[in-house]
């Protein structure tokens, strides 16, 4: 029994020590996963005093936009936020607006920030890139 003791107080470190040396070993190397986010806003107007159903705009706008992730092959496009807004008449000049802002992300493509610029019509795009901390640096 002293023997099975010994052994186990053996072990059970020297096991104990190993996974954990497996465990530096695989977290050690950084993952360099860069995304473009990009931001962008639409408006439309609505006619005055219209009876417009600005939730069906808005689906639409949305279902539009997930098309153009897949028409433009945005590789692991994803909507991470969407808002909208409605904006009633004032004063009788422009009518009322419905306002929409998503934001989005993929893997990086210069190009589609200019293809974003065209689907947001008037509206401001910005986009900006994450995750590069962990990448070289091309020179």
């Amino acid at each position: 029994m002293k023997i099975f003791s010994s052994a186990l107080l053996v072990a059970v470190p020297a096991v104990l020590f190993s996974n954990l040396l497996v465990a530096q070993e695989t977290s050690e190397a950084p993952v360099c996963d860069v995304k473009d986010i990009t931001s962008f806003s639409y408006m439309e107007n609505l006619p005055p005093n219209s009876d417009v159903d600005v939730g069906a705009i808005y689906k639409a706008k949305t279902d539009e936009l997930i098309a153009f992730g897949k028409e433009n092959n945005l590789e692991g496009f994803q909507v991470i936020s969407q808002d909208a807004s409605f904006s009633p008449n004032c004063c009788g000049n422009y009518g009322s607006q419905v306002n929409m802002n998503y934001t989005v992300s993929y893997k990086p493509s210069y190009d589609a920030f200019n293809a974003f610029r065209k689907f947001a019509g008037v509206g401001a795009v910005s986009t900006y890139r994450v995750g590069m901390e962990s990448c070289p640096t091309e020179k």
